[in-house]
């Protein structure tokens, strides 16, 4: 059927309908906010049952929470004592447990045996010097003594027997300087001998062999190691304090420790080591803490988590059931009960230590807590304690 209507009147239709749906979205509105306003006051009224606990004063434990490497209580490289030799052979690998006194490695021993075999020739021959001017002696002996007695009855001249004094006085210099080089090749012999022996390098502790830097063929070089050997047995952490921490430490304090290889155990340590200054450029102190490790559990080069204790301060505490945090941020706050309602309170907290929060800010001793049934209440909400947790005693 034709449509007869004129522009005037379609125009007119249309505002209609657009005025009806307008009516219809606002009446909507206004039904879901009277049933939601009305939500708002029947949950406002509600008494919501709570339990509460007073912020107290305790002591706390005071402890540090530090962060360290851990390396070998005692590390040593292996130097050759001998420069310019071909190192013939290494005996161990990294990995390796040696004890002290194992060999490591030989060095070629060629020149130093033909240095000490013509040291022992030089001895020989000095020996035979002084055997042979001993034998002058005896002879130029038996002539001064024929003579000397010979000059009393004056069967021979002065002149005579002052050359036969003479050739006593030389072989007896003689005598000397055979005696000197005999003591001189002796010297001589034992320091190859030493020299020899330390072609044969040994392990100076007991312990692991973290490194290892020649190989057999290489010249040896006093200013570069063989090997690197760590004792791994005991460790140490080593850690930095900072300056304010700096008057609490002291040495023979007990550390626990964790790694992460290993995130369910607690290995114990003693501060060992404080150094005695601080660092200018970061305010801070170098501490060791020497932890046992007979089973070698621990590995150098781990990062160590460590907590040491230093005593115990006083702190305003709650229940940390009764923190509440606030969503994509690092602040807390709580609830309080006070004239029968529930009031928000802000809060800065410190040190978490079993089942208290530390509160630096934001609450005094005696402040009522909501610490069970937070969930259900707002700021303003009406509420009822059911049960008030004294706390543990002092």
């Amino acid at each position: 059927m034709p449509d007869h209507s004129t522009p005037k009147e379609k125009v007119g239709l249309a505002i209609a309908l657009i005025a009806i749906i307008i009516f219809a979205g606002i009446a909507s509105y206004n039904y879901w906010k009277y049933k939601h306003l009305k939500a708002e006051k029947v949950q406002r009224n509600e008494i919501i049952p709570v339990e509460i606990a007073p912020a107290q004063l305790r002591s706390l434990k005071q402890v540090l929470e530090l962060t360290g490497d851990i390396r070998p209580f005692m590390e040593v490289y292996v130097h050759p004592k001998i420069p310019g030799r071909v190192i013939e052979k290494i005996f161990v690998e990294r990995g390796d447990l040696v004890k002290k006194g194992t060999l490591i490695a030989t060095l070629e021993k060629d020149t130093i045996k033909a240095q000490i075999q013509e040291a022992r020739a030089r001895l020989a021959s000095a020996k035979a010097r002084l055997n042979e001017v001993e034998a002058n002696l005896n002879l130029i002996q038996k002539d001064r003594h024929r003579l000397e007695n010979l000059f009393r009855k004056n069967a021979v001249s002065r002149q005579k027997l002052d050359q036969v004094n003479a050739k006593y006085e030389a072989l007896l210099a003689t005598k000397k300087l055979a005696l000197a080089q005999i003591e001189s090749a002796k010297a001589s012999v034992r320091v190859l001998q030493i020299m020899l022996k330390d072609h044969d390098i040994y392990s100076p502790i007991a312990g692991h062999i973290s490194a290892r830097y020649m190989d057999a063929g290489n010249m040896s070089d006093t200013r570069k190691p063989i090997v690197r050997i760590s004792m791994e047995e005991s460790l140490k952490i080593v850690a930095t304090v900072t300056e304010k921490d700096y008057p609490l430490i002291k040495k023979g304090m007990e550390a626990e420790i964790r790694v992460d290889a290993f995130p369910h155990r607690v290995f114990k340590g003693v501060l060992s080591v404080i150094n005695p200054t601080l660092d200018p450029a970061t305010r801070t102190g170098e501490i060791e803490i020497q932890v046992d490790n007979k089973d070698l559990t621990l590995h150098a080069g781990m990062f160590a988590h460590v907590r040491l204790s230093v005593g115990e301060r006083e702190a305003l505490v709650i229940p940390r059931d009764g923190l509440n945090r606030l969503p994509g941020t690092g602040s807390y706050y709580v609830y309080l009960v006070k004239h029968g309602k529930a009031l928000l309170k802000n809060i800065q907290i410190g040190k978490i230590q079993g089942n208290y929060a530390e509160v630096t800010d934001g609450l005094k001793e005696g402040d009522l807590v909501i610490v069970k049934g937070q969930n259900r209440v707002r700021d303003g909400s009406l509420v009822k304690v059911i049960k008030e947790h004294v706390g543990e005693e002092k």
